[in-house]
């Protein structure tokens, strides 16, 4: 499927997808102040999808517009509809997501991977905005989506919690705060960490010394220790899980430290060049409810997010981020987002395409093979 289907060919179903108070979240989002150009709701989604999603130019929509009958506008007035409508966008990808249970009745222990990708502005190197997901992967769906400025960095307290959620992270979420805040929320946390960045305790208060702990694991050995975490004045009971790495993936992960810490003229501690040679996680389940070999199995899952991530920007180049002004560039990526979503749901669920273009009133939004189940 060309991706520009969705706002042409494909357009009135498209369109039927959509929540059913599209015209009054418009207002209510300040989205529309007022009919001139733009007539409906369902005009502004398409010029917001042709510029984010479909890449084309504010010159482009402006002169695509006025050809498909949408109205006659200057780029600079698509760009005015455009800045006006990225709060709507962001109401309508929570809605999707919402509409299709991705964010309510979670399962008890149910597993959410959290992650974020950098996303740079147009000619520069450096990050521009971050866009921060929550994965579901029992459901294989993104059940969270936020986007924030370059200075907002990974941290689970942004995350809602659902009581007896897993929230599995990389290294980027191991901070104190964001797990304590987690614990305190009954939540669980399954996170990987370095050897200092918790500054974790032994159970009876003193500093661990997590390198020679480590250097007494043989190989193919799994360590599962018991620690405590601090975050604020709270102490958090942990366990510490580690594994040594074989000898390819060591050197590897050691060779790219060496490199990165080269290039930002870093004098790296030996400690960290020893600590790349295993993986080490944490976690405040008890080993009965996780054991420390099925809690490697779970974090090495966390790859599914990293997928959606190459997904979403193979299917709507959403690195290459074309706006500079904030509210252009968040309308550009919650419009790639959002189309994004539509071309998984439209090609990921062919028994519910309609020959006709359109959604019949009553019919259900989720793959007509669920009607068949035995359940």
């Amino acid at each position: 499927m060309d991706i520009q289907d969705i706002v042409g060919t494909e357009w009135d179903y498209v369109l039927s997808l959509m929540p059913d108070d599209l015209e009054e979240s418009s207002k209510s989002k300040l989205a529309i102040r007022r009919y001139r150009e733009i007539s409906s709701a369902g005009d502004l989604l398409r010029l917001c999808l042709a510029f984010g999603f479909c890449q084309m130019s504010l010159r482009q929509v402006a002169a695509w517009a006025e050809t498909i009958g949408l109205g006659e506008m200057s780029n600079v007035a698509v760009m005015k509809r455009l800045i006006g409508a990225s709060d709507w966008l962001g109401a309508l990808v929570t809605q999707w997501l919402t509409d299709r249970g991705l964010t309510t009745n979670v399962p008890q222990k149910s597993v959410r991977i959290i992650d974020a990708s950098c996303i740079k502005e147009p000619g520069s190197k450096k990050t521009g905005y971050r866009l921060h997901l929550a994965f579901d992967l029992g459901r294989m769906r993104i059940t969270e989506v936020e986007v924030t400025d370059r200075y907002e960095g990974e941290t689970l307290k942004r995350h809602k919690v659902v009581g007896g959620e897993i929230f599995l992270g990389d290294r980027g979420y191991a901070h104190p705060a964001g797990i304590g805040e987690v614990l305190d929320q009954g939540g669980h946390v399954l996170v990987r960490t370095n050897w200092k960045n918790l500054a974790l305790k032994t159970v009876k208060g003193t500093d661990l010394q997590v390198i020679p702990l480590l250097k007494a694991l043989g190989k193919n050995a799994v360590g599962d220790w018991p620690v405590i975490m601090k975050a604020g004045r709270k102490k958090h009971k942990l366990r510490l899980i580690a594994i040594k790495k074989s000898k390819a993936a060591t050197e590897k992960a050691q060779a790219q430290l060496k490199k990165e810490a080269r290039r930002q003229n870093w004098e790296l501690d030996k400690r960290t060049i020893q600590a790349a040679g295993y993986i080490l996680l944490v976690t405040d389940l008890e080993a009965d409810e996780l054991p420390a070999l099925q809690a490697l199995e779970l974090y090495r899952f966390r790859w599914q997010i990293e997928l959606m991530f190459k997904r979403l920007k193979s299917i709507s180049q959403l690195n290459q981020l074309r706006a500079k002004k904030p509210e252009l560039a968040k309308t550009y990526i919650l419009a790639n987002l959002l189309g994004a979503l539509i071309i998984e749901e439209l090609t990921g669920s062919a028994l519910s395409f309609f020959p006709w273009g359109f959604r019949l009133p009553g019919t259900p939004s989720f793959p007509l093979a669920s009607l068949f189940s035995m359940e």
